[in-house]
């Protein structure tokens, strides 16, 4: 495979696995949430009051995580949704990716000669 198809191949397999990510929800339940979260998690928080906030977890403790200059108690949580990686669309767009590119560098076929009528 020439080494400028490669490196698009491999651009794109990366996008790929950013472009397929999902929001889980979850369970609002504090001792739930407590053993679920953890550091690095993504998550969209709706505390009790209304707002929404988005923000990656820098730490859990007994009563609220926190991130992104953000705090919030685990009773203060309305409804809360973890992004994640659609294993199974990525599985499938990945693979889809790298058969293209195997078949742009094998040429695509074709039978490469001109017959002499």
């Amino acid at each position: 495979m020439p080494k400028p198809l490669k490196l698009i191949t491999v651009v794109l397999t990366c996008l790929a696995m950013f472009g397929c990510m999902t929001m889980q929800p979850l369970s609002a339940d504090s001792a739930q949430l407590r053993g679920m979260l953890k550091h690095g998690d993504h998550v969209e928080v709706v505390t009790a009051n209304g707002q929404q906030i988005e923000f990656a977890v820098d730490s859990v403790d007994d009563s609220s995580f926190q991130g992104g200059g953000h705090r919030v108690a685990f009773s203060d949580v309305r409804s809360i949704s973890r992004k994640q990686i659609a294993v199974g669309k990525t599985t499938l767009l990945v693979l889809g990716i790298v058969a293209a590119g195997a078949a742009a560098a094998s040429g695509g076929g074709g039978s490469g000669g001109g017959g002499g009528y």
